[in-house]
């Protein structure tokens, strides 16, 4: 239930709310959620996100404007606005990390540069947890167990090329 409340935070938009938007579950595997919001019935997907609880507040990648971002929140924090620093991400022999391109009072938003998602994505697949490392902070265990179906809808919501790793025939191939 926190996870529901921490994404709502993680997903608002400038968009005024309409009466027919859409949000929905996409999937859920191991403490992993991937959702979409459309801004109706019948207009494609304009938000993507995958999230799941960590530290006291929630990890999520967001895929909304034609860029990914990855953000962090936690409810203990008290943030100054226009905060300068990094966050770092690391899973086994990938690390990786980026500028704070902004934040709220418990949130820091970072964007992931297109050339770094295949490799993270590879890396979450494999991988069995993720540290991410806020400025100075103690780094955030997360556990990817079980992950790769919500990862997946991700991709696939975000249209993000990779091979899924998850067993499976393709008709279209």
């Amino acid at each position: 239930m926190l996870l529901r409340f921490v994404l709502a935070g993680l997903i608002i938009t400038s968009v005024s709310a309409r009466a027919d938007e859409q949000m929905r579950k996409l999937a859920a595997s191991g403490n992993w959620l991937a959702m979409a919001h459309s801004p109706s019935m019948t207009a494609p997907d304009d938000v993507c996100l995958l999230a799941s609880p960590a530290g006291g507040g929630a990890i999520a990648l967001r895929f909304g404007e034609n860029h990914v971002e990855f953000r962090v929140s936690n409810t203990s924090w008290a943030l100054p606005a226009s905060i300068e620093g990094a966050v770092s991400i690391s899973i086994n022999q990938l690390n990786r990390t980026f500028p704070i391109a902004d934040n709220t009072d418990q949130s820091v938003t970072t964007i992931v540069p297109d050339e770094d998602l295949a490799g993270l994505f590879a890396a979450m697949d494999k991988g069995s947890a993720m540290a991410v490392t806020v400025g100075k902070a103690k780094p955030i265990t997360v556990s990817l167990a079980g992950s790769t179906r919500a990862t997946n809808a991700f991709r696939t919501c975000a249209h993000i090329q990779g091979a899924p790793s998850q067993s499976g025939s393709n008709p279209f191939q």
